[in-house]
């Protein structure tokens, strides 16, 4: 592998966590709850709402169950960011409380959804208690569904790969997206890519998704009910192995102000 690649890629992969915005990979399924409050305020809200809550959870056991979610905020980010268990999905979560978050904290919410086994981006803007702003983004089909907002979203065909389309092959979309705004209009060229369009708008928002997710901080990708111990292991680059076999690989771990833990369920 090229030495400049590799020594590019290192640099890009250990930037320093308080600079980074936008999302840092799409190479995964998640949902991720943004909110512009100090994480104090954010705990204070869901606290309210929970039947277990504990502060600064690192480094401590928590016992898993039911639906539950952590709070935590990155060093030198403005966001607090919440997200869910895979026991099950806590109502906190759902459309409507996002709404109401934006109302009580005065703040915006961002409601993030990333899938790569689906192909799908998508993301839901609120401020002021009301959804200001609606994207769908799908590298294949996509259903619509704003109507559970009763909204009516506008249907976009895109062609982001022009370069892979052949002379003679029917025109049709690589992707398909769905967009509505109470602030403004896009054309088709506009999204241009639904992954680039919903990164900008996170760049644009000064927010950044870092892919902390629970299994990050619990170091399981099969939850089940029990006690674990919440960890932040960072995240590790291999970026190519000695002659003896072993592993050339760098560790980048995030600046967590703190890490909250909620629960609201059996």
């Amino acid at each position: 592998m090229d030495e400049q690649f590799i020594r590019e890629a290192v640099e890009n992969f250990t930037r320093p966590w308080p600079q980074r915005r936008g999302i840092e990979s799409i190479d995964r399924n998640a949902a991720v709850v943004l909110v512009k409050v100090p994480l104090n305020q954010l705990s204070d809200a869901l606290a309210e709402k929970a039947i277990e809550s504990q502060r600064n959870v690192m480094g401590s056991e928590i016992e898993v169950s039911g639906a539950f979610v952590f709070a935590y905020q990155l060093v030198g980010h403005p966001w607090s960011i919440m997200i869910s268990g895979d026991l099950s999905y806590p109502s906190i979560l759902e459309s409507s409380e996002f709404a109401l978050l934006s109302k009580q904290l005065e703040q915006t919410v961002i409601m993030l959804l990333v899938s790569d086994s689906a192909g799908e981006i998508s993301y839901d803007l609120f401020e002021g208690g009301e959804l200001v702003e609606y994207f769908r983004g799908s590298d294949g089909e996509l259903t619509d569904d704003s109507n559970k907002y009763g909204i009516q979203s506008q249907r976009y065909l895109l062609f982001p790969y022009p370069d892979e389309l052949e002379e003679d092959e029917d025109s049709e979309a690589q992707q398909t997206a769905y967009f509505w705004s109470r602030r403004r209009q896009v054309t088709a060229e506009e999204i241009g890519n639904i992954w680039d369009f919903a990164r900008q708008l996170m760049l644009d928002y000064d927010a950044f998704d870092p892919a902390i997710d629970s299994s990050y901080l619990l170091r399981e990708y099969s939850l089940r009910a029990g006690r674990y111990q919440v960890q932040n292991p960072g995240f590790t680059l291999v970026f190519g192995y000695e002659k003896d076999g072993r592993s050339q690989e760098v560790t980048s771990v995030p600046d967590l102000v703190r890490v909250d833990y909620f629960r609201f369920g059996k």
